[in-house]
């Protein structure tokens, strides 16, 4: 059995790269002589992967001193702020407050790229996290019962065509991200979140044919 290859963080971020540029996995899995389902695995893992290269990459290049101090002070007191409040700040928020402030102080040539963030993020000791929600394991032994012995009952005399799954979803529009930029060791909770929403009914056939969307909103004239 041959020795399964081992990539770096660095090997892995090249990969993303490529696939982002819209390279094909079959081509970068002949080409690195690898299955596809390893090419697979590392584009799942995109986030966590470049989130780990730019670490790498700030850990061995020395960090620049900070050349816009007036302006990461009033940034860092508005992050401290926000998370205070537990409102989420992902990339695209952080950045365009980070402009906002710039030109509020009259750096009108500054532009808040990427590897600004990323500096700005390793000084004061930021990182990416998830928000943490509820989950609910499924018991798998009553799944099994219920295929085995009450679903093949439940479907004679249909095809495949006429069997359909319907459920309902929420599409909540103003919903805050869940995942923001946070402290290290900070603990990652929000506050109370938008509960505008519709309700959405999403079906499809065994088959794979799909149903036009049923969506309710809210009523012109409630009771």
């Amino acid at each position: 059995m041959s020795k399964r290859k081992q990539f770096t963080i660095e090997e892995k971020a090249n990969v993303i790269f490529h696939l982002k540029k819209g390279e094909k996995n079959s081509d970068m899995a002949n080409e690195l002589g690898v299955g596809h389902s390893t090419i697979s695995i590392i584009w799942k893992a995109r986030d966590k992967i470049e989130q780990e290269f730019q670490n790498e990459k700030l850990s061995v290049k020395k960090l620049r001193n900070c050349t816009h101090t007036d302006l990461e002070n009033i940034l860092l007191r508005w992050f401290k702020n926000q998370r205070n409040l537990c409102i989420p700040i992902n990339g695209s928020i952080f950045q365009q407050k980070t402009n906002e402030l710039a030109e509020g102080l009259g750096k009108h040539n500054f532009n808040c790229w990427t590897d600004w963030i990323q500096r700005f993020r390793a000084r004061h000791n930021i990182v990416f996290s998830t928000i943490n929600g509820k989950s609910k394991s499924v018991n798998t032994k009553i799944t099994k019962n219920w295929l085995e012995k009450v679903w093949p009952k439940l479907r004679e005399g249909y095809t495949d065509d006429q069997i359909y799954n319907a459920d309902k979803t929420g599409r909540f529009y103003r919903m805050l991200p869940n995942r923001t930029l946070k402290f290290k060791g900070e603990k990652c909770s929000t506050g109370k979140m938008s509960k505008e929403r519709l309700t959405v009914l999403v079906s499809a056939s065994i088959t794979g044919k799909t149903m036009k969307l049923i969506i309710i909103g809210k009523s012109r004239n409630p009771q």
